[in-house]
């Protein structure tokens, strides 16, 4: 799959450091690697949106946005956010403007 960042996201993973930061690297890598969302470990689609996953990386939750466009599936890595914060108000009302 063809994989893209959001700024958020990107801010998100310059904050890790050590095994977080290696775990995110290795899901990245998984994600490119894998054909659809269903090969991915910790892939859970979101119930009331069309095409947001939430991938679970230990104590991180990733969003993610997949498009599919020509039979090429592309993934957004959108946030990345602490378990605690992963369905707070905001994040979700912005995810689900995101998936229209």
């Amino acid at each position: 799959m063809k994989v893209e960042y959001s700024r958020l996201f990107v801010k998100s993973v310059q904050k890790l450091s050590g095994k977080m930061l290696e775990s995110v690297k290795k899901t990245i890598i998984e994600t490119i690697k894998a054909e659809n969302p269903e090969q991915l470990s910790n892939c859970e689609k979101l119930t009331g949106y069309e095409n947001v996953y939430r991938l679970r990386i230990g104590d991180l939750r990733a969003f993610i946005i997949l498009s599919v466009d020509d039979e090429k599936h592309t993934v957004v890595f959108e946030y990345l956010v602490q378990r605690g914060q992963a369905y707070d108000k905001k994040i979700m009302e912005n995810l689900r403007k995101k998936d229209q």
